[in-house]
């Protein structure tokens, strides 16, 4: 459904970001006043930043933003839930108060220019609004070439997601409120929109650097997130050890039925040997694949809260503490 002049919310994701939450607060504030004076969003729009239970002074920043600034807000998680959980906080949080949402990094390498176009195309009719990366400046060789893999490897065992698309993105209400039945404990966003099946649309951008600090992504944490996406969306790699396992147990049951026959001297042995450290490897790799889909499945069960909100600031200054408030 198309929104003349939708109320904007702009939920922004922080672990540690310390050092660009006023810089991005100052940027968001520009484009939000200039995109109320066009009539592109209302003045009801805010921009959310949700404290990922940061250890440095990220709070304290996101405080002075909301101090100083109308347009900013902040929600302080009780712990460190990761990014994909604190960005649904955010906006289940503010799904209720706006017409349309847009999910935005901190560092701003996400460039903040493409929201007016991704206003325009919802008020077009479309629900969910991609903005996918043309290129990625600023980043080392080894994280693009694993970011490209990633993204292949998810299209070949069949997950429907934009390549090269991250969680940059415009959610009307409606899709949020699709996306709050889905109760995953660990949420794999990116995933997760394209099967709400609503009318959406692709905008391409170029990624830009940090304007400060350093990514929070490192390489285990961005091998977790990938484990995470192929557990939450196919269970292919159960499929592949058993293809696997039926490809290596009928060729080793026709090997050991010729060795039979044969009865050479010695070579017995080795094909013997060879085969064990065979089997026994897909074994292990077997087990290990189930192991994490086991898990999935216990965190699933266990009906463990995602996040627990532990203070909110609006921008008048005002405080809302919570203890229970959790999903």
């Amino acid at each position: 459904m198309s929104v003349s002049v939708p109320c904007l919310f702009i939920v922004i994701p922080c672990y540690n970001e310390e050092a660009v939450v006023g810089g991005t607060a100052d940027v968001l504030t520009e484009l939000l006043e200039e995109m109320v004076k066009q009539g592109q969003v209302s003045a009801d729009s805010r921009m959310v930043f949700v404290d990922d239970g940061s250890k440095d002074g990220t709070w304290e920043e996101i405080l002075r933003c909301a101090k100083k600034c109308p347009w900013a807000e902040g929600i302080a998680l009780q712990r460190n839930v990761g990014q994909q959980n604190a960005l649904y906080a955010g906006l289940m949080e503010v799904r209720k108060r706006c017409d349309a949402a847009v999910s935005l990094d901190a560092d701003l390498q996400d460039d903040p220019s493409l929201i007016p176009a991704m206003v325009r195309q919802f008020c077009a009719g479309n629900d969910v609004v991609y903005a996918v990366r043309k290129s990625r400046r600023g980043e080392g060789a080894g994280k693009r070439g694993t970011a490209w893999l990633f993204y292949r490897i998810l299209g070949w065992m069949g997950a429907d997601m934009p390549r090269d698309c991250g969680d940059f993105r415009l959610l009307s209400r409606k899709a949020l409120e699709e996306l709050s039945c889905f109760h995953e404990h660990n949420p794999f966003l990116r995933g997760l929109i394209p099967l709400l099946g609503l009318p959406s649309s692709i905008l391409y951008f170029e990624r830009r650097p940090r304007r400060a600090g350093k990514s929070k992504y490192s390489l285990g944490k961005m091998l977790a997130l990938a484990v995470q996406a192929v557990t939450s969306l196919t269970a292919w790699p159960v499929y592949l050890v058993f293809w696997l396992g039926t490809g290596l147990a009928l060729p080793s049951v026709a090997w050991l039925v010729w060795l039979l026959l044969i009865r050479q001297e010695g070579i017995g042995e080795k094909v013997l040997f060879a085969s064990l450290w065979a089997a026994a490897g897909l074994l292990l790799l077997g087990i290990g694949i189930i192991g994490l889909y086991s898990v999935r499945i216990w965190q699933e069960v266990s009906g463990r809260p995602r996040y627990r909100i532990r203070e909110r600031i609006f921008p008048s200054g005002y405080f809302w503490h919570e203890k229970t408030k959790r999903n």
